[in-house]
Formats: C-alpha cells, sequence, structure tokens
C-alpha cells in the first residue's frame, strides 16, 4: 500500500512537472526539467564561492594534488571493472539481493542497503561538496561560473554549479582544465576522510551492552537489554558468568524493568561438528551444550573461548555435556589447526536458551575499529567499497540495543550521519575516477590523450572506455538476473 501511494505520488509530481515544462513556465523561471529531475538555478550565494575562491593558491594546490588522486582512483576501478567481468563471465552469481537492478543504483531508499534518511544526508553532502568544488575550483583560475542551483524531484537531492564551459573548454590551458574537472573527486575524497575519521573518534564512546540476540523464551525479544542478572548488575561477559552462579533457574532484570525467569541449562551449544576432527570421533552431536572444559565452569561463549585459550595440539581436556536429557563426561584429544589446538566445533552461546549479543556487538566493534589499518593493502580498500553490503549497514534498532553509550542515543545519530558522509562520498569519488564520459575521470582521460595522440584518437580511445565501462554495469545487473 506504501509502495503504490509513493508510485501514485510520484507519478503524479512528474505529470505536473511536464505540464510546467511544455507551458514553459519552468523556463520563465530559469528552471530546467530532465525528466522528473529540476535543476532551480540562482545566482545568489556566488558571490560567498567567490570569496572562498579568493584563496587561489590553496585551491590550485588542491586541484594539482587531485589530478594524480583521480589517475590512481582511475586505475583501481577500471582494474574492478576487468575482474568483475571475468568472474561475470567465467562464474555468473545467482540472483540474489545483492544482484537486485534497485541495488545497482547509489539512491537511498530504492537501494535496500542505503537507509533513506542517512543516505540521503550523505548523498546531499557528496554533491554538494563535488559540484561547489569544481565551481571555486573554475572561480579561483578566473573562469566565469554562471549560476548555482538544488536538484529537486519531490524534495532536494543535491546541488549544482554551472561553470561556463566555452571559457573552460576553448578559453583555459589544459592544466587549468584538469585541476578544474579533478577538484570535485578530490574534495569527496577529503570529505570522506574527515567523515570517516570523526565516526572512528566516536566510536570509542560506544561499548557492547548485554542485549538478547536470540531466545526460546517468548517473554524475550531481540533487543531486550538484561541490566542485572541474580540481582547483580552486568555490563560484561564476566559479570554474567559471576551473576549466573551454578543454579539452574535465573532471574533476568531488561532496562524497561520486566523481571524474566528462566530454568536450564547454561554453556555453549554445538551448532557444527567438523568432520576429521576429534569431536566427531568422540560422538559429539549438534545440539548438545558444552557447560565445563577441564573442569573450569562454561556459563558464556567467552568462559568457554577462556577455557580452550593455551591448550596444545595432542592435548586430551576432559568435557561435560547435556544432551538434552542427561549429563555425560568426555575426553577430546585436541588437533591442530592453523596453529590452534581445537575439538572440531562450531559453538554458539546458550544461556537457559538466550543468546546475547555482546560477541556479535564486539566483534562488529573491533572490525570497523580495525578499518585504517586495513587500507594498507587493496583488500582493505574494497571491503570498504562493499562495506554497507556484506558487513555493516549503520546503527538502526536492533543494532542500537547491542550497544550502550553515556552520552546516549544522540551518539547512533552522529555515528550514522559521518558513516554514510563517509562512505557516500568515498564511493562517488572513486566512481567519477572511471576513465568514462560525462564522468570527471572521463573529461581528465580525453584531455590527456588529446595532448599526445590527437583529438580523433582521443575521441575513439574515451568512447571505447565509455562503452566498455557502462556496459560492464549493465551486465553485472543482467547477467545474475538472466534465466537459467
Amino acid at each position: 500500500m506504501n509502495i503504490t501511494l509513493a508510485i501514485t505520488v510520484f507519478m503524479g509530481y512528474w505529470i505536473v512537472v511536464e505540464y510546467l515544462n511544455r507551458s514553459g513556465w519552468l523556463e520563465k523561471r530559469n528552471i530546467s526539467a530532465y525528466g522528473p529531475v529540476l535543476m532551480i538555478r540562482t545566482e545568489k550565494g556566488l558571490n560567498l564561492l567567490k570569496k572562498v575562491a579568493s584563496y587561489q593558491k590553496f585551491w590550485i594546490l588542491l586541484g594539482n594534488l587531485g589530478i594524480p588522486a583521480v589517475f590512481a582512483g582511475m586505475i583501481f576501478m577500471f582494474v574492478l571493472i576487468v575482474l568483475m567481468d571475468y568472474a561475470l563471465l567465467t562464474s555468473p552469481p545467482p540472483p540474489s539481493d545483492m544482484t537486485s537492478p534497485r541495488n545497482a543504483l547509489l539512491i537511498p531508499g530504492v537501494n535496500q542497503y542505503i537507509p533513506l534518511v542517512w543516505g540521503l544526508i550523505g548523498l546531499i553532502v557528496t554533491l554538494i561538496v563535488h559540484e561547489f568544488s569544481h565551481a571555486i575550483s573554475a572561480l579561483a583560475e578566473n573562469i566565469r561560473v554562471k549560476s548555482l542551483g538544488v536538484l529537486f524531484a519531490i524534495v532536494p537531492i543535491g546541488g549544482f554549479a554551472e561553470p561556463d564551459e566555452e571559457g573552460l573548454m576553448k578559453e583555459s590551458k589544459r592544466s587549468t582544465r584538469l585541476r578544474v574537472f579533478s577538484s570535485g573527486v578530490i574534495s569527496n575524497f577529503i570529505t570522506a576522510a574527515a567523515a570517516f575519521s570523526v565516526f572512528f573518534y566516536l566510536l570509542g564512546f560506544i561499548s557492547p551492552s548485554i542485549a538478547v540476540i536470540k531466545s526460546e523464551s517468548p517473554e524475550l525479544k531481540v533487543g531486550d537489554v538484561v541490566v542485572e542478572i541474580n540481582g547483580l548488575p552486568v555490563k560484561t561477559a564476566d559479570d554474567i558468568s559471576k551473576a549466573t552462579g551454578d543454579g539452574r533457574e535465573i532471574v533476568l532484570k531488561l532496562k524497561d524493568g520486566r523481571e524474566v525467569r528462566l530454568e536450564g541449562v547454561t554453556g555453549v551449544r554445538v551448532v557444527g561438528v567438523l568432520d576429521g576432527y576429534p569431536a566427531r570421533e568422540a560422538g559429539i552431536k549438534e545440539g548438545w551444550i558444552i557447560t565445563s572444559v577441564d573442569g573450569m565452569r562454561v556459563r558464556t561463549l567467552n568462559d568457554f573461548l577462556s577455557a580452550m585459550k593455551g591448550k596444545k595440539a595432542g592435548e586430551t581436556v576432559e568435557i561435560e555435556v547435556y544432551d538434552g536429557s542427561e549429563f555425560r563426561r568426555m575426553s577430546v584429544e585436541l588437533k591442530e589447526s592453523d596453529g590452534r589446538a581445537i575439538m572440531g566445533v562450531q559453538v554458539e552461546e546458550y544461556f537457559a536458551g538466550v543468546a546475547f549479543s555482546y560477541y556479535y556487538a564486539g566483534n562488529i566493534l573491533s572490525t570497523l575499529k580495525s578499518i585504517p589499518s586495513m587500507l594498507l593493502n587493496p583488500a582493505g580498500w574494497l571491503f570498504i567499497i562493499s562495506m554497507p553490503i556484506i558487513f555493516f549497514n549503520s546503527f538502526s534498532p536492533p543494532i542500537t540495543s547491542f550497544f550502550t553509550s553515556e552520552f546516549g542515543s544522540w551518539i547512533f545519530y552522529a555515528l550514522n550521519i559521518f558513516y554514510w558522509i563517509g562512505w557516500i562520498n568515498f564511493y562517488v569519488g572513486l566512481f567519477n575516477c572511471l576513465p568514462a564520459l560525462p564522468l570527471d575521470g572521463g573529461r581528465v582521460f580525453y584531455d590527456i590523450m588529446e595532448k599526445f595522440g590527437g583529438r580523433k584518437r582521443a575521441e575513439i580511445a574515451t568512447k571505447v572506455f565509455s562503452f566498455v565501462i557502462f556496459g560492464s554495469i549493465i551486465l553485472s545487473i543482467v547477467i545474475p538476473n538472466m534465466p537459467r
């Protein structure tokens, strides 16, 4: 019903835009329509940009830094396109959410991985930074800017600037053009670096909470935050272990004031038994609960990891398990794997039928904090490009309940804003580096090719690269969704 209403409103808006455009009403007010998107122009604000552009040395330096940044991004993204084509043609992926046509578009709310509000904020900031940087750079190079404006499609979706194309393309030097073309990309990269820096700084003000991530009890739902167990405050995994004791009855006090009584075994539940490892040979089954290792009581996943820490391959451990009806004692000889001694089980926390989020939240937090160190190799850059799809989307419910902060809920709003400003600026900056017109990278590529090979060769080379790049993007949508 909501989708139908949204489509109806959008189509009604588009019909009105088409009517106003055909009647000449928009043209009289210096407004252009490109489909449903309006370009609303104004000369207001130009004086402010001229003042900003008066720091000519800074903007010329910024443009000079942008040129190598565009070429670095151009090589990186084109190699990525080629590798994507190879993967599509040799091992076509099956249809999935990741390969859905809607997710090929960087449109908040349409792309299911980009949340509407945070994504829209990030996109608007990105477009304003990109377009205004071109305008300021042009003004700093003494090239006239005709107007500024807002891109509008029911709601404002960005800003733009219109430099004098004739003055830029025919009357300026090649070095000037390259600086103006590159200024948008380098400004996006700088904005991304600044936003991500704030994001990583703010991560230091949140920590994992003790919240329910899975429960067999109908009284508990995902996101319920536990503040006390058996009358003792809990904030860490060690607190859970100490508060639980050895009894079978456990009383949880929730943040919302409710008390929930649980009865059952606590430990780690076996969710997988690996072939060729001692656990399989010892007869351990999926669904069993490990309650102790070498006499050390296991109440949480953290307890299990602590009990296994320091064990050596060939060492025999005595474990206690609950098989659903009775407790058993078993001996398991550990086997080496990747430098660790393991029994060959995959486990999850089982707290009388409840799993807590602290371990999951801790993994999210530690991975996010480690991103700056990932940038030392190309895999780290690939991780950032795909991060909203494969790893982390935003601090939104119920994820927010898995974390706590003494600064309150506003910290999560700030994290989301800076995360999406950083990511969209980074992605748009990289995408604009591609050597395809009308992207900035295509204009830089054309200008350089023209210098070394002449206009005709530059036109042919740019057309070929544009065809390959945009054709590859279309193939990435079509091939996974072709009927098999």
